[in-house]
């Protein structure tokens, strides 16, 4: 048995696999990882030092805390495009619709917004309806965009704190089923991610699985993990920003062009 090591706050062993999977820890570019679930982990860095901030983002992108949402299963929406007012969708395994999971989610807040059912602040008239049966009201978006504020800051202020551009970056990682199967330009559109270079996302998988795998079987990787701990900063923005962070997040709640 063996347990990788604890980095800090809500980064632990699963970030840890996350760097040991990408293989980040071994380049000379900067690279991300961006790990969205009820935890939401980044991660800036490269051989010579990393940055790690982390946030308690809760089930809003998982499908929970919003009266439509559910997980990756049968009859789930994974993907939404509206046409002339109406929500044209996929569900997973072409089921009957039972509620939208997080990648349907984020499409339907940017086409939402593209639309103008929604304004740039986040604003909506009346309840939008999916179905007959499922919609999204606007206490489903404060919780979203709520989750998506918080994660997006950590990232912008991850990038000035290791003293670098977005443009710098040459790869983000987009870790999870979640990062799989999301649609990169609207997840960009609604703020959930920077807006760049769509050839710099890498899409990994479950990397908290891969980096274990390797562990478990790799001592080298074993030991890369314990040195990682002296090449690693975990940073906590809401105590370096002070009462500055309340505007920040606050800023990134709304949709803008970057």
């Amino acid at each position: 048995m063996y347990g990788p090591c604890f980095i800090g706050g809500h980064a632990g062993a699963d970030c840890i696999a996350d760097i040991i999977a990408t293989r980040m820890y071994e380049n000379d570019e900067v690279a991300m990882i961006i790990d969205i679930g009820t935890n939401g982990e980044i991660v800036i860095g490269n051989k010579c030092k990393m940055m790690t901030a982390s946030c308690a983002a809760g089930g809003a992108y998982e499908g929970y805390q919003i009266r439509c949402g559910v997980g990756a299963i049968a009859g789930a929406i994974v993907q939404i495009e509206i046409s002339g007012g109406r929500a044209v969708y996929k569900t997973l395994n072409d089921a009957p619709a039972v509620g939208v999971c997080g990648s349907g989610v984020i499409d339907l807040l940017a086409e939402m917004y593209r639309n103008g059912i929604m304004n740039a602040r986040t604003r909506i008239e009346d309840d939008y309806y999916i179905t007959d049966d499922l919609c999204i009201s606007q206490d489903d978006i404060n919780q979203l965009v709520i989750a998506k504020a918080g994660l997006r800051s950590d990232q912008d202020l991850l990038i000035r704190y290791y003293g670098v551009t977005l443009d710098d970056v040459r790869k983000i990682y987009l870790a999870g089923a979640f990062g799989n199967y999301m649609n990169i330009e609207n997840a960009m559109t609604i703020g959930l991610l920077p807006r760049t270079d769509k050839d710099k996302f890498v899409r990994f998988g479950n990397g908290a699985l891969a980096g274990a795998r390797d562990m478990l079987l790799s001592r080298t990787r074993r030991l890369d993990s314990e040195r990682l701990l002296d090449l690693i900063e975990h940073t906590k923005p809401n105590e370096i920003e002070g009462g500055e962070f309340a505007y920040i997040v606050a800023d990134n709640m709304y949709f803008k062009e970057d």
